[in-house]
């Protein structure tokens, strides 16, 4: 029997190279080779990467991509995954959107990426379309505490599920033996206690107690199966796994995928390969190009919403601040004249009058009991400066990188403010309490961020979402604002300006009052 020519295999979509045309080579490897795109004059030329392999026979293809140039596979090796116990059952009811979500995902194939908003539920639904598929299933994440976040989502909507974690040195994956500890003394004590045992004496005389009484204090091996695998992506990339690792599994969902692009965390899309494969981002469009990458292996977005529903109902407060201080105002430039933005990020955060104009409205939330307010920035030491400047009797924590989960969840539950980098912020934080937030440094892109205060219904709000944005006098502060600004009113989100600078008749500038919600 001849072998097929077009296989999909754990490696990827394999294509014998003797079968192709100079064309077809030329296509693979043109196409297939990809660098991300910079917008810096002058820069250091990018390194390109492949996205391909290959060995002396075969071309080794991302699926999603050979599928469209190539055709369909002619074989696959891939296993189907080991079926989920029926003691493994979804207990949550999605909303009517969720449900055809799910339904015309699973209806095309169950391939390909979800990319809904904040708050849609993107967890509930991959989670519910897994269960769907009944296979076991692998999660990819790239951060601890999405990792913690995601086993508790499980727990929440998953009865019966043995969960299991790849992250440095824990490899619980598929069937494991595990090996019990043995009995500590006090366990020891407590069973002498109960056979009527003397229970005094060391370690070692217990065990020979015990064990001449044929009480076994030994350590207990149990094989273990899991049925849902969360994998921590460094961990993925830095190991080579053997080819059959992750064949139990059917099914892989890769959450905040647009990571996938970059050229270190793409090579967990050669490493995994189940029969069917989700995607998850609320913003999927990289700046760099190299969103083409992941949907190559995982294919196009199955269902997209690129704007929120409109809500009328959340404010926004632009803040435009204003400062002739040379430290703060200058515009840092390097020897070619180009602006240095990591030292305007600088300036900016640095400036103590600044700092002073957002605590001004930071005290001035607080005092409804109703907010519960996460304050962002790009830097912790900003972050530490306007804890300083709270009142004492402000309940205020952190939620940042490196924190235990422990004190993660406490400051989540307990404090009216958060002070979040916009990295945690930017990803999966599910805060359903928030309800207002200060931008307390410069952000391009906002998607995330404010959909971090909009997790609750409209329905079940206790006070309407504010969003406080602050607008540096900058011009390249101002060009990200008027970003942000477009971003606002597709989502007809309300917005008041304060302290906007225009220019009057005579040319001379004015300055818009305070709760001015038009400009003439």
């Amino acid at each position: 029997m001849s072998t097929p020519n077009k296989v999909l295999t754990s490696k990827g979509y394999s294509i014998l190279k003797e079968s192709l045309t100079k064309d077809e080579v030329k296509q693979i490897e043109e196409e297939l080779t990809v660098k991300p795109r910079t917008l810096q004059k002058f820069a250091t030329a990018v390194p390109e990467f492949k996205i391909y392999a290959e060995s002396t026979a075969r071309y080794y293809l991302p699926r999603a991509w050979a599928a469209d140039i190539f055709g369909p596979p002619e074989a696959v090796t891939v296993k189907p995954g080991i079926p989920l116990p029926p003691t493994v059952t979804f207990k949550g009811t999605p909303y009517p959107y969720q449900q055809e979500i799910i339904d015309k995902f699973v209806g095309q194939g169950a391939n390909g990426l979800i990319c809904v908003p904040c708050g849609r539920g993107k967890t509930f639904m991959a989670l519910a379309i897994a269960i769907k598929l009944g296979k076991r299933f692998l999660i990819v994440v790239d951060k601890e505490f999405l990792m913690n976040q995601w086993k508790g989502e499980i727990e929440r909507y998953i009865d019966g599920a043995r969960i299991g974690i790849i992250q440095g040195d824990s490899h619980q994956c598929g069937t494991e033996v595990v090996v019990s500890k043995g009995l500590g003394l006090s366990e020891m004590k407590k069973l002498a206690k109960e056979a009527g045992l003397k229970v005094s004496g060391t370690k070692e005389e217990l065990t020979n107690r015990l064990i001449e009484a044929k009480i076994d204090v030994g350590p207990k091996t149990e094989t273990v199966e899991y049925d849902i695998t969360i994998c921590m992506i460094q961990t993925i990339c830095l190991r080579d796994y053997p080819v059959d690792t992750f064949s139990g599994y059917g099914f892989t969902i890769f959450d905040e995928c647009h990571h996938l692009g970059a050229q270190y965390f793409s090579g967990v899309l050669r490493k995994i390969q189940t029969p069917h494969m989700l995607g998850l981002s609320a913003t999927p469009d990289r700046d760099d190009g190299l969103t083409k990458v992941f949907e190559y292996y995982l294919g196009k977005p199955v269902y997209q919403e690129k704007t929120r529903e409109p809500d009328p109902t959340v404010q926004v407060k632009a803040l435009w601040y204003h400062n002739d201080d040379p430290a703060y105002a200058d515009l840092p430039l390097d020897w070619r004249g180009e602006l240095v933005t990591a030292r305007l990020m600088t300036q900016v955060v640095t400036c103590k009058a600044r700092t002073e104009f957002v605590l001004e409205h930071l005290k001035d939330l607080v005092t409804d009991p109703r907010r519960k307010v996460l304050v962002l920035s790009e830097r912790r030491d900003h972050l530490a400066q306007i804890d300083a400047g709270l009142p004492e009797a402000t309940s205020r924590g952190y939620y940042v990188g490196g924190m235990k989960q422990a004190d993660l969840d406490t400051n989540a539950e307990t404090c009216q403010v958060l002070l979040a980098t916009y990295a945690m912020a930017s990803e999966a934080m599910n805060i359903k309490a928030l309800n207002a937030m200060i931008m307390a440094s410069p952000r391009k892109k906002v998607e995330q961020s404010t959909g971090r205060i909009l997790r609750t219904t409209v329905d079940k709000r206790v006070i309407e979402p504010l969003i406080i944005d602050v607008i540096d006098q900058h011009e390249t502060y101002v060009r990200q604002w008027q970003l942000r600004q477009r971003y606002y009113k597709k989502c007809a989100y309300s917005i008041e300006h304060v302290g906007k600078q225009i220019k009057d008749d005579r040319g001379k500038p004015a300055v818009v009052p305070e709760n001015c919600l038009i400009v003439l």
